[in-house]
């Protein structure tokens, strides 16, 4: 998002972001302000979300930034740097947000934009690459770690006092999310579960010949889903990820909303996977892709056992590349 014209009162840069222990799991977010001219830190912010998604945190971290500069100067021409390649996108525009929980907080981070804009300001957005986002990624762990922070530093004091931590989040048994590869395209395969483990075989050697060693696998956490993709993991040395969001068990008839929230996030880090969820959950990212109205969700078919395959560029352009394949049961 920019502004028409560009402000011409102070440069300050924000820098944030937020993550997740579990996706969702213990959340937290930070965010500093920067001065562009100088380098130097103005204010540092970080606070714990309880249990949240990975996106939800972002926008968190954006929000807290975004009200850090309306403190310090409202009509400052703003530049937002982010690791997160969906919220900069969605913020400049040029991806749709339909989860609710997003569009709620992107329409929370606009209108405070609104707000620098009216000043006689302007916010614009950038996509970094993860390490060069070190500061906001420390301080979202402090948030994620159970700290509230508020530090506000001046050029003599480069290690203010940060406000009294709040009570660290109970401990809680989570799955650490794999490393984000920003800047990469996702391969994704989709697995639907068999209804029989006896084809589970054939399905690990086809998984094989489309997939290199380097993918990662995600599986809904119970039933012949769960089995097959630890089967495949093994096979491709490594060890499934099993998660509730890819099991297609939220209520409703048609499109899972976690399911599709699961796949956003691997469209954020990149990378090949393989994920084994049942043919709800197939159709869901599908009927995503090729934007399918949900009176005809079930209009596409795909069989227990087959594979799909999804191809989703850096740019957030997607296609399908096949659907449906079967050959391999045979």
């Amino acid at each position: 998002m920019s502004a028409a014209s560009r402000g011409a009162g102070r440069r300050l840069v924000v820098e944030a972001d937020g993550g997740s222990r579990g996706n969702p799991g213990v959340a937290g977010y930070g965010a500093l302000v920067r001065d562009p001219a100088t380098g130097r830190v103005l204010v540092e912010l970080a606070a714990p979300l309880g249990k949240q998604s990975n996106n939800v945190a972002e926008y968190s971290g954006l929000i807290a930034g975004l009200r850090a500069v309306l403190d310090i100067e409202p009509g400052a021409t703003v530049q937002v740097k982010m690791d997160s390649k969906l919220v900069v996108e969605q913020m400049s525009g040029r991806w749709k947000i339909k989860h609710e929980d997003m569009r709620r907080l992107a329409l929370e981070a606009r209108d405070l934009c609104a707000e620098i804009s009216q000043a006689g300001g302007s916010v614009d957005f950038t996509w970094i690459p993860r390490e060069k986002n070190k500061d906001a990624d420390a301080l979202s762990n402090e948030g994620m770690d159970g700290a509230t922070v508020h530090r506000v530093l001046t050029d003599g004091d480069a290690t203010s006092e940060a406000a009294p931590e709040s009570e660290t989040a109970p401990e809680a048994e989570v799955t650490p999310a794999p490393a984000r590869r920003w800047g990469e395209s996702l391969r994704l395969l989709l697995v639907q579960a068999p209804l029989d483990a006896a084809a589970t075989p054939r399905i690990v050697r086809a998984v094989q010949r489309l997939v290199g060693d380097d993918a990662s696998v995600v599986a809904a956490d119970a039933g012949l889903a769960a089995e097959v993709g630890q089967h495949v993991a093994t096979a491709l040395g490594g060890e499934a990820r099993t998660s509730p969001d890819w099991s297609a068990q939220a209520p409703g008839e048609g499109a899972d909303e976690q399911v599709r929230t699961a796949y956003r996030i691997l469209v954020e880090r990149g990378g090949t996977v393989v994920a084994v969820t049942s043919r709800r959950g197939v159709l869901s990212v599908l009927t995503e892709v090729l934007g399918i109205a949900d009176d005809r969700f079930w209009a596409l078919a795909t069989a227990p056992g087959s594979l799909t395959a999804v191809e989703v560029w850096d740019e957030g352009s997607a296609s399908v590349a096949f659907t449906n394949r079967t050959d391999h049961l045979a």
